[in-house]
């Protein structure tokens, strides 16, 4: 029975740091790519990294109560470690295949042509603040203005002017050096031949695909192949603790027998 505890211990020794891993590659999804402002375009730009993170923090946990249980050699805790461990599997598969949706997605890029969602959600930009704080975050971290093409992106914001009779130009955080006052907030920023020197005129879909294409469609191919990896090594780690269980089992039996399975016949004669 001494050999599952260095076993599973090796084995969540690999599962804590990947679940390192995966917390730090959906912060950097999220918070460098923001991936989550994308989910007009597809719901998996925002399922895809909160799954990672959902992954990891699980594994987290899992792995250190799994040192925990076989160092202590507590089957109640072995078993919540096996039934963590099969709920982090489907977590496991659903993030595989949402990845691969994903990674598909921009490979085809048609989802950054066009969107009648992205300028439904322009729209709002003045009056929801759930709206404003995504583009402008969106805008200043991509250095771009608006939803689609090269060089006219910033067009887009033209086409409110219909939907907010009070509001015109761009936002502020389209400027290339944002100031009190703004520096596009009339609508002669839209037919000015020198706006690209007051604002940012590419739109973020046109500046983004590109940018996604490059660095997260190959960290989507690394991850799939790591996560069936791991999934494998999960499984794993499952059955041998449903074994350490069993042995754990078999040995308290045993000793309950007092001489084991097996009795000398009338051993327990008066």
């Amino acid at each position: 029975m001494g050999r599952y505890v260095p076993a599973l211990c090796f084995l969540n020794l690999g599962l804590l740091i990947s679940s390192t891993a995966c917390l730090y590659l959906g912060s950097i999804l999220i918070n460098i790519y923001l991936l989550p402002s994308l989910d007009l375009l597809t719901s998996n730009f925002a399922t895809v990294p909160y799954l990672i993170l959902a992954v990891g923090g699980l594994l987290l946990v899992c792995s250190i109560i799994g040192i925990i249980a076989a160092v202590v050699k507590s089957r109640i805790a072995l078993i919540i470690y096996a039934v963590l461990l099969g709920a982090i599997f489907t977590l496991q598969l659903a993030s595989i295949f949402t990845s691969m949706e994903l990674r598909n997605d921009l490979e085809r890029r048609v989802i950054f042509n066009t969107s009648p969602n992205m300028h439904e959600d322009l729209k709002h930009y003045w009056d929801d603040e759930t709206v404003r704080t995504k583009w402008d975050t969106l805008q200043r971290d991509f250095q771009c203005c608006g939803a689609f093409n090269l060089r006219t992106g910033f067009q887009d914001w033209s086409r409110l002017g219909n939907y907010q009779q009070s509001r015109r130009g761009v936002p502020d955080s389209c400027c290339l050096v944002e100031e009190e006052g703004g520096c596009g907030n009339t609508e002669e920023i839209f037919s000015d031949p020198l706006a690209y020197e007051k604002i940012n005129i590419h739109g973020c879909m046109a500046i983004m695909k590109n940018r996604l294409f490059r660095d997260v469609y190959p960290v989507l191919l690394t991850y799939i192949a790591c996560a069936v990896v791991l999934a494998l090594i999960t499984i794993l780690a499952m059955v041998l603790a449903a074994a350490y269980v069993a042995a754990i089992t078999r040995k308290s039996n045993q000793e309950k027998d007092g001489m084991g399975m097996y009795q000398v016949p009338g051993g327990h004669r008066g």
